[in-house]
């Protein structure tokens, strides 16, 4: 009998971010929300850091509207939020209690499913967080983020792998957020992690940033029986690049290695055409080539991490420093004790490396979120520190060897009684992680007339285009034929 496997939609979430830097707003997902539904996906991904900060600090939405408006449209879908453990969706560190109302907030607006992973792979920092997940009766997806050191051995993952069956996680996921793994290693890995599991599902979550994703989804689908329960894709224009791999390439591939996955294609076939036209109304690509980068296997650097250290050095008159930034970005890794470079410590490892360049004078200036985190406030480092940055950075001071939230005062109630009253636990919540002047200019959208968005996906283009007095004329594909006709013509005809 054939293995079944599922899909975990990651387009409106991690594609976007990877590819439109979050840059999608609710109002362009809700005509599709239905279609989403009926594919049968195990999970659909809504919500992050990145969708938080882009909704509140660029798009002017609410972002726990986009959620409730999602749960009603797909009643018959898990969604999911992405939280980063003690620092939940920004990048400083919060006690314990404000872990807790954040995790029941986003559970009462609809979230069914929580994925939790750290910057250090320690652990300790989603422990409480699985605890409550486990009391709101939440999906916990716990994940083992993958890198390459010299301390990021085949033990270390399957260690971490144990930890999270331990804290009673529903799935284990090998979370490669850079692309860096290869074929042998992810068979090898996903192997030996199925092995330590106590009836968890396994998940794989690969970027395709170097061009070995293709491989290594195809070495994943080799395991058979170990291969992965769940498997993370897209739909283009959001696939591929240094995103994931299409749907379409994991259900055929699938197919040929004898896998049976309950979908309905041709609601992702809907999907895809209407994210494809989307692109085209604003003007984005609708395909990302899979190159392959040596160079990224060697400085490991994420493309976002990337783009803005280019940018970065560009505002200083200093672009053509940029190898010696790729440079310095490996020494301070291999200073700090090789933390992944993920959010936040991508972004704490770029701008220090930054600052050694252009100062001249290595860590005589570092981000105050270094200091912290050479303190032990962000958890374990995976490797040693080396001393005489420790003793420089930390001026002698000792570091903690707790837990961080358990040495981190409660705020969510002297916060309340200093700053409220607040109108809901959605307002509470934002205004935790947000400073005045940024939620002053929030919430701006109309949010009536985004519940009288056209829910059909087709009515919601022909009406985008309505409302573009530049647009006089389109073509219209049909089986077998193209139709272009004047635009007032086609609307009565529709």
């Amino acid at each position: 009998m054939a293995k079944k496997v599922t899909l975990e939609d990651i387009t409106i979430r991690d594609g976007a971010q990877c590819l439109w830097a979050t840059r999608l707003s609710t109002e362009e997902i809700i005509p599709i929300a239905t279609t989403m539904d009926r594919v049968g996906f195990e999970i659909v991904d809504v919500a992050g850091g990145a969708m938080m900060d882009t909704s509140i600090m660029y798009q002017q939405e609410d972002p726990f509207e986009r959620i409730r408006m999602l749960k009603k449209l797909m009643p018959n879908t898990v969604l999911n939020f992405n939280s980063r453990g003690q620092s939940v969706y920004r990048w400083t560190q919060y006690p314990d209690d404000v872990a807790e109302q954040s995790l029941r907030t986003f559970a009462a607006n609809g979230i069914g499913s929580v994925m939790l992973f750290d910057p250090l792979n320690d652990m300790r920092n989603l422990e409480f967080s699985a605890k409550v997940s486990h009391d709101l009766g939440l999906n916990i997806i716990g994940s083992v983020t993958y890198t390459e050191s010299p301390y990021h051995t085949d033990e270390h993952f399957i260690e971490k792998t144990k930890e999270l069956v331990a804290m009673g996680v529903h799935h284990v996921s090998l979370k490669d957020p850079s692309g860096l793994l290869t074929p042998d290693r992810a068979r090898m890995l996903l192997k030996r992690m199925r092995g330590v599991l106590q009836g968890q599902k396994l998940q794989l979550h690969c970027h395709t940033s170097t061009g070995t994703g293709p491989a290594v989804h195809q070495a994943a689908m080799e395991l058979g029986e170990d291969a992965p329960d769940v498997f993370h894709g897209a739909v283009p224009p959001f696939a591929w690049g240094t995103s994931h791999p299409s749907h379409d390439f994991l259900l055929d591939n699938l197919a040929d290695h004898g896998f049976e996955v309950d979908v309905d294609r041709q609601a992702i076939r809907e999907m895809e055409a209407y994210f494809t036209l989307l692109a085209r109304k604003r003007g984005m690509p609708t395909s990302h080539e899979v190159k392959h980068d040596p160079e990224m296997l060697k400085h490991q650097v994420p493309g976002g991490m990337l783009s803005n250290l280019r940018q970065q050095l560009t505002d200083q008159g200093m672009a053509h420093r940029l190898q010696e930034v790729l440079d310095e970005v490996g020494n301070v890794r291999r200073d700090l004790g090789y933390p992944l470079l993920v959010s936040p410590m991508a972004q704490y490892v770029g701008i220090t490396a930054v600052l050694n360049v252009v100062t001249g004078d290595r860590y005589s200036v570092v981000p105050d979120e270094i200091r912290s985190y050479l303190l032990g406030y962000y958890g374990t480092p995976p490797g040693p520190v080396d001393q005489n940055v420790l003793d420089k950075v930390t001026k002698g001071q000792a570091p903690i060897t707790g837990r961080p939230g358990e040495v981190l005062e409660p705020m969510v109630d002297k916060f309340k009684a200093e700053n409220g009253p607040f109108e809901s636990e959605e307002a509470l919540n934002l205004a935790l992680f947000y400073s005045p002047p940024i939620l002053r200019g929030w919430n701006l959208k109309d949010w009536d007339g985004y519940r009288n968005v056209p829910t059909n996906a087709f009515s919601y283009l022909i009406d985008s285009v309505n409302r573009n007095q530049k647009i006089s004329n389109f073509r219209l594909t049909r089986p077998n034929q193209s139709v272009h006709m004047n635009y007032n013509t086609a609307k009565e005809s529709l």
